[in-house]
């Protein structure tokens, strides 16, 4: 056994610790269980709740934003490329209808494929974007 006070083993059965001479018997052997206090849940604060509130529509435009961005950039970068594929089809050869012509036309229509794909990314982004920013609401 072992003294409640200053921890040194004693014999069973002793009435007083010879290290601290303790009343052994006087003090009850069972521990008793420990009241903890209670723990009051913290409140948040208000500003930081408001932060939490408010973000989630930042966010979102945020997110809106850049789809706008994105989207203006692909079409005026299409626009780009299917001028370019126009110019290209009103080359002419001196000569009249030659093979050169034939090709720069094909060429311009090649030119508005890039277009049509360039404007499909577009959309794909901006859609992408858009939906994240719903996501995040």
């Amino acid at each position: 056994m072992f003294c409640p006070k200053c921890g040194m083993q004693i014999d069973d059965g002793v009435r007083f610790c010879t290290h601290c001479g303790l009343d052994i018997l006087s003090v009850e052997q069972e521990p008793k269980a420990v009241d903890l206090p209670k723990v009051e849940p913290v409140e948040e604060n208000t500003s930081e709740r408001d932060v939490k509130k408010t973000g989630k529509p930042v966010i979102m435009f945020i997110y809106f934003g850049l789809a706008a961005v994105v989207l203006i950039m692909f079409f005026i970068a299409s626009q780009s490329i299917i001028s370019g594929g126009n110019k290209i089809m009103e080359i002419e050869s001196v000569g009249g209808k030659t093979l050169e012509e034939a090709y720069y036309h094909e060429l311009g229509a090649i030119y508005a494929g890039y277009a049509m794909i360039a404007r499909a990314f577009g959309v794909f982004f901006a859609s992408v974007l858009v939906w994240l920013g719903l996501k995040s609401k």
